[in-house]
Formats: C-alpha cells, sequence, structure tokens
C-alpha cells in the first residue's frame, strides 16, 4: 500500500477487512486489525469498521448490539 495515496491504501484495507470477515475470522481481530492500521484517518477506520460489522451475519450484529445497550443500560 503507498503511504502517499490514501483512497489506494483504504480500498486495499477494505478488501482485506472483507476477505476475513467472508474467511470467518473473529470479529474481535478484525477490530484490533483496523485499531492497527496506523496510515488511515479515525474516520476511515470508522467506515472501515462499520463495513465489517455490516458484512457480518444480522443475528451476530443484533446480539452484539444487544449486549452493548444492555452494558450500559
Amino acid at each position: 500500500m503507498s503511504a502517499t495515496d490514501p483512497r489506494t491504501a483504504l480500498a486495499s484495507y477494505r478488501d482485506v477487512i472483507t476477505e476475513r470477515i467472508e474467511a470467518g475470522e473473529p470479529f474481535v481481530d478484525v477490530e484490533d486489525a483496523i485499531d492497527e492500521a496506523g496510515s488511515l484517518t479515525t474516520d476511515q477506520k470508522a467506515a472501515l469498521w462499520l463495513l465489517a460489522f455490516s458484512l457480518r451475519d444480522p443475528s451476530a450484529q443484533q446480539l452484539d448490539a444487544r449486549a452493548h445497550l444492555a452494558a450500559i443500560e
């Protein structure tokens, strides 16, 4: 990935994140990989996280969302 072209870097990360989710990698590991992407902005990392979350099974998404809500109630 080129540090001089952030769109190219973002596209590469997007593809890697998609592959990792589709391969069934644990979501926490994908989250860690996004957090460690030092060449990306906070907004780019947030967008990748949202993409990764959206690629998960809907029932897993809902379970996590409900668990987070319960934790802050």
